[in-house]
This record gives C-alpha cells, structure tokens and sequence, in this order.
C-alpha cells in the first residue's frame, strides 16, 4: 500500500472533525457559555397581583391589622417546560396608605412601600392534564412553583394619633423579608386567578430617624413571626404573548 493510499483515511478523519467541531459551534448554543443557553430557552411570563376579589393584603401580626395594595405585577422567565426547571422574576407592588391601631387604642396611620431585594427566584416543575395534573388551574399546562422573594419593608408619612411621627426618609427593615410563595399556577391561557398566600417573619427597623430615633418603637410594633401575604395571581401573557 502506497504513503498516498494509507493518508487518505486519515484526511477523510481530520476533514469530518473539522466539519463537526464547524457545525457545533455554529450550531445555536452548541459552544455557548451556561448563562447564554439558559437565556436561550427561557419563556417570558407574567402575572398580575390582586384583584378586586383579592387584592395584595399584608396582616401585620403585632397590630392585627391588613394593609391592601394596590394591584402589582410578577413579571419574569421560566427555564423550560420540562420537569423541574429554575424560575425568575421582578415583583413590583405600588406603595399603599396604611392604617392600624396601636397599643389597641392609638391610630396610627403610614405609608407603606415594598421594595424588592433583587429578583425573585425558584423552581417550577411543569405538569400537564387539564382534567388530572391542572384540574385545579383548568389549564392544559401548569406548574408546581417554589418562589421566595427577598423585599425591603419602608415605611413614610407616619402620623400617631392624628400627629406627625418623624420617621425620616430611610426608615425600613435592616434586612429584607423572605416571603415564599408555594402554588399550583397556570401557564397558559384562558386562565381563572389563583390565589396565593404565604407566611413571613417582618425583621426589625433601622434608619427611622427624624426628631430621634424610633426605629425601636416600630420594631416593638411592628417587627415579627406570623405576618401573612395574600393575593390572587392571574396570568396575564405567557411566550410569545408577552412584550420584551
């Protein structure tokens, strides 16, 4: 057998490698770092909070009293619509007046505003079945969620007893709260609300600074275990439906 002969194959080997390691990375993804595929199989959502049935409503524990928002918005990406995949989003809740009763006997009013630490974060593991898996959303697709958001607690305009409590403009918790949301939520539309409800614990103030400091003060009233968040969550664009 000729030196020709024998370097044919061995031509024919490099040149299909070469092709291959060519098609691999032109391929979309094929040589892409993690973040970027991910990006690439996202799906756009969103949702919007509260409802006139349901609205946005906080129960302070310590005071015995709600706080109700103003109708938000859980605007974010799914990774994928297989089994388990990771799930993200930007909550955006307007600020409300509140009005609670302090000492049980002292009116208190504020403004109350939640700020969000970050994006919100979970999994979701995707089902389908309108009449097994997603009976409860009447969807052909649902999912299984597991959502914590990390939110900052800020309170303004505070007024006791009908006068003015200098709270300055930083008062809010030291650390942001953890609010998890577990739900069965639809995924694709026509979808009916679902509603949604959680437990949290409120950390301390800090930075309520204006005549003095009462950061103390509300954290004795306000700061705790047992708070709860309730809303009715209704899909509102999914894929395709939603603007970038």
């Amino acid at each position: 057998m000729s030196v020709l002969t024998r370097a044919v194959p061995l031509l024919l080997v490099l040149a299909l490698t070469a092709f291959s390691l060519g098609a691999a990375e032109a391929a979309p993804g094929g040589n892409a770092p993690p973040e970027a595929q991910a990006a690439a199989t996202a799906i756009p959502f969103g949702f919007t909070l509260g409802d006139a049935q349901q609205p946005t409503t906080s129960h302070v524990a310590k005071l015995g009293s709600d706080i109700a928002f103003p109708p938000g918005t859980f605007d974010g990406a799914l990774g994928g619509l297989t089994n388990t995949v990771p799930i993200s989003g930007k909550l955006s809740i307007p600020a409300t007046d509140g009005y609670f009763v302090a000492f049980r006997f002292m009116a208190t009013t504020g403004r109350v505003e939640i700020i969000p630490d970050g994006d919100a974060t979970g999994t979701a593991t995707v089902k389908t079945g309108k009449d097994t898996n997603c009976k409860a959303t009447q969807t052909n697709i649902c999912a299984d969620t597991d959502v914590t958001a990390k939110v900052f607690i800020k309170l303004s305009e505070a007024k006791v007893d009908g006068k003015a409590l200098d709270v300055g403009p930083n008062c809010q918790t030291a650390q942001p709260a953890s609010v998890t949301i577990k739900a069965l939520v639809p995924i694709s539309l026509p979808a009916p609300p679902v509603k949604v409800t959680s437990t949290f614990t409120a950390p301390p103030f800090a930075g309520c600074v204006g005549h003095e400091d009462v950061s103390r003060l509300l954290t004795g009233l306000v700061s705790g275990p047992g708070n709860t968040f309730v809303s009715n969550l209704t899909l509102r664009c999914f894929s395709s439906g939603c603007k970038s």
